[in-house]
């Protein structure tokens, strides 16, 4: 169980090849925890977690200051220039599973190019991808 004088940012990172999802994972940790370059290809092959430190003093509950850790999950894309779909969706469903268990506030960043202009089509086919569906 999470200390009570503590709160837990899970943050899990989703988007297509080359769009900067470990970058931003990187500098919303302020760390160098997740392989960033350019390339060709994709570059993340598997599920990664990066931690914060414990940030004192950046909020209240009932009056009293709480503690601030952030994990980001860095993830591979989809479309995955070496995995298939199947497999992607194994390995981020593994990862959530495995890492985001534990108490918190978790939510997910859809990272998208600023560079290159919107296509509603491929959008929607990661954002299909991410949707969770309870059967």
């Amino acid at each position: 169980m999470a200390d009570s004088n503590e709160m837990t940012i899970n943050l899990v990172v989703l988007g297509r090849t080359q769009t900067g999802k470990s970058a931003a994972g990187n500098s919303l940790l302020g760390s160098l925890d997740f392989e960033s370059h350019l390339s060709p290809s994709s570059v993340t092959t598997c599920c990664s977690l990066g931690h914060s430190c414990r940030i004192s003093g950046i909020t209240r509950r009932n009056g009293c200051e709480l503690a601030l850790r952030v994990r980001v999950l860095d993830t591979p894309s989809y479309p995955h220039s070496s995995l298939s779909k199947e497999q992607v969706k194994h390995t981020v469903r593994s990862g959530l599973a495995h890492h985001f268990r534990e108490e918190g506030l978790h939510l997910a960043l859809l990272v998208l190019r600023a560079d290159l202009p919107l296509c509603p089509d491929e959008n929607d086919q990661t954002i299909q991808f991410i949707q969770v569906r309870n059967k």
